[in-house]
Formats: structure tokens, C-alpha cells, sequence
């Protein structure tokens, strides 16, 4: 298994840890990313044609990130054995960007996403860092969190909220 490029966060608490994103994760990946589109499902179309959107909108997402973010690094986060969501980071300079995380419904509201969090922030202490996320307006729970560990808005527009984090 290849190394994190990040170390610290190996030591996440369990049951959760994170390893890099592998070839064989690609079926849980494109399951992770449809269950982030129920915008997309209550559109008035067949389900075949919403799952064919779906699938481009994945493959648009995937090269927009692999263009705008070419070092980020992509990493499954696992409850236990078990794969439960994805994270995208990506180190530039003073810069830390989560540039995305996305957790399988059924382990979302479960202390995932706030450990991975504090774990991006224990690096970002540590090594003078200031981390930048976006989140989107129709994504209450994420923004709730995000500002409960300290994030302030930065900016925002009628879609996304660009978040920021520095350490006290």
C-alpha cells in the first residue's frame, strides 16, 4: 500500500481511517457520488436517462478536479473495514483545500466527517496552514458542522459558501 501523503491523518480515531483511493474503489466511488444527487432524481425524466446524467456528471466532476486540483490527493475514508465516504485534498503552499468530501448516507450525522475535520485542522495547527473548503447552500448539515469546528465564510455566491479555517 502506497503512503499517505498526509501522515497525520492515519491517526484518525476509530473505528475510521483513511487510505489512499485504489483502481477497485471505483464502484464504490461512483455509489458514493450518485448518493449525493437526489437534486438530480426529482427531475421529471425516466430513471434510466437521470442515471446516465448521474454518470456525466461524475466524469465532469472527476476531470474538473483532476484540471483545477493536479496534486490533490484522493482518499477513501473507511469505517473499520467498511469504505464509507471520499476525500480530496490538496496541499498548496500555506493552503490546505478540501476541495470535497462526501460520506454514504447511512454514516452520515455519526462523528465521520467531524473526525476527518479535526484531523485536517490538527495538521493545519501543526504546520501553520490555513484550510479552504466550499460548501454548498442546500447542504445545511455540512455548513452546520463546518462552522461548529470553527470555519467562518469567507465569501459566497447564490449556490456555494467558500469557508475558512485558521488556527487560533
Amino acid at each position: 500500500m502506497s503512503t499517505l501523503p498526509f501522515p497525520f491523518l492515519t491517526a484518525l480515531p476509530a473505528p475510521y481511517a483513511l487510505r489512499l483511493q485504489r483502481d477497485d474503489d471505483e464502484a464504490f466511488a461512483a455509489a458514493l457520488y450518485s448518493s449525493t444527487r437526489d437534486d438530480l432524481r426529482q427531475m421529471p425524466a425516466p430513471p434510466a436517462m437521470i442515471e446516465q446524467l448521474i454518470a456525466m456528471q461524475r466524469r465532469m466532476q472527476s476531470h474538473g478536479y483532476r484540471q483545477a486540483f493536479p496534486h490533490a490527493a484522493y482518499l477513501v475514508l473507511q469505517h473499520g473495514d467498511t469504505p464509507i465516504g471520499r476525500l480530496v485534498i490538496e496541499r498548496r503552499d500555506a493552503l490546505l483545500r478540501l476541495v470535497d468530501i462526501a460520506i454514504v448516507p447511512a454514516a452520515r450525522g455519526q462523528g465521520a466527517g467531524g473526525a476527518v475535520l479535526r484531523g485536517l485542522q490538527a495538521l493545519a495547527d501543526a504546520e501553520q496552514l490555513q484550510i479552504h473548503l466550499g460548501v454548498n447552500r442546500n447542504n445545511p448539515g455540512a455548513r452546520k458542522l463546518y462552522l461548529q469546528l470553527g470555519f467562518r465564510v469567507q465569501a459566497q455566491d447564490e449556490v456555494q459558501e467558500q469557508l475558512v479555517w485558521s488556527a487560533p
